[in-house]
């Protein structure tokens, strides 16, 4: 295994001398940078001087072990998501056992082959490195879009709050046709803020589950209910927001679903919210929900210019958060989310070009809670 160009550092904490000759040896050779020390105290002292990239460290040590080493770092706020290895004897399995159960990422045990060590390093740098990629989305995504997303609604609150605190220091009397447009435009920026907090609480539950790491981790499910007049009406409102309310045909029935989270209402009013946006005004956008095979199938169909084949081919692949390359980033938050929440919910999502028509017809399908029946 060859590192990467910027070699890594690795601590690596080992009282057995030829042991830890050894390992150092094989790591050195292999071009990465080696801080080795014969304890958990050691380990301690010498990560006040350097930043590891990684630690490889035996478990029975005296003085501070490894589980000790283990729990000091994964409490440190500036090593939590440090990449730590275990080291122990092939007899002690419930070391290993009670290692993984504290936190740590991988395991090797003693005598070792030169080929295991690297190649478990290297596998334990390589997800460190997507994480790292995925917090940085994270961090520009945060600095960068979301002061957007929020200074729209944010300007729209503190605008009309303006007017209504100038008119009362003046002594008039709002209009009560303007205080109405006031009182509307106010609740939409609310919905508007609403929506953005239900989407970052549903991008991190999602990633949780669908993390850097590429394993997805299945949430426990829930049962949720469909109640058609409600689902109706938040969907409704989606064309409202574009006022294309008159091009907007629903129909959903009634139903009991098992899903991993609880965005399904969001989820599906992204699907709607998407139709529009990609579709010219004085088009009909098309959303139905019904029991078919077992299962709740909710679909999308608009009249617009559909998605580029890139794209469909990117909408085919298993969300994961933390590599996301530039097809999927444009697919835009909500198409990652519902294909995020399918993942996590046993279901399937797909896009389907219409034709002869333009446009797309989005099908998220779902199971069916145990209560509900084939319906």
């Amino acid at each position: 295994m060859t590192p990467a160009p910027t070699a890594p550092c690795i601590l690596l904490v080992e009282d057995d001398d030829i042991v830890r000759v050894i390992a150092e040896e094989t790591l050195a050779t292999a071009g990465y940078v080696v801080v080795a020390v014969t304890d958990g105290i050691e380990a301690m002292a010498a990560m006040s001087r350097v930043r590891p990239h990684l630690i490889v460290s035996d478990i029975r040590m005296p003085r501070c072990d490894g589980f000790e080493l283990l729990q000091w770092v994964r409490r440190h706020p500036d090593h939590e998501w440090l990449p730590f290895i275990i080291v122990s004897a092939k007899a002690d399995t419930s070391d290993l056992r009670a290692g993984m159960s504290l936190g740590a990422d991988d395991y090797v045990t003693k005598p070792y082959l030169p080929e295991d060590l690297l190649s478990t390093v290297a596998v334990r740098l390589e997800r460190a490195a997507k994480i790292e990629g995925y917090q940085k989305q994270m961090r520009d995504f945060l600095a960068g879009r979301l002061p957007h997303d929020l200074r729209s609604p944010l300007t729209g609150i503190i605008g009309y709050t303006e007017l209504m605190i100038a008119a009362s220091e003046a002594g008039e009397t709002i209009p009560p046709d303007q205080l109405l447009k006031y009182a509307r435009n106010l609740q939409l920026s609310g919905r508007r803020l609403l929506r953005l907090a239900e989407n970052l609480a549903l991008w991190s539950e999602l990633e949780k589950c669908l993390g850097a790491a590429g394993s997805t981790t299945k949430p426990e499910r829930s049962d949720f209910r469909i109640v058609a007049p409600d689902l109706n009406r938040q969907l409704r409102e989606c064309a409202e927001h574009y006022g294309r309310g008159a091009e907007f045909i629903s129909r959903i029935d009634n139903a009991m679903v098992s899903a991993g989270s609880r965005g399904l209402v969001e989820v599906l009013r992204h699907l709607v919210d998407n139709a529009f946006k990609f579709s010219l005004p004085g088009t009909m956008v098309e959303a139905t929900g019904r029991i078919q095979h077992g299962r709740y199938v909710f679909e999308v169909l608009d009249r617009g210019r559909g998605i580029k084949p890139d794209l469909v081919a990117a909408l085919q692949q298993p969300v994961l958060f933390g590599r996301m390359d530039h097809d999927q980033r444009n697919l835009g938050m909500g198409l990652v989310l519902v294909r995020g929440f399918a993942q996590i919910s046993d279901g399937q999502f797909e896009t389907i070009p219409n034709s002869p028509a333009a446009g797309i017809t989005a099908r998220l399908s779902l199971p069916l809670a145990a209560e509900t029946g084939q319906g």
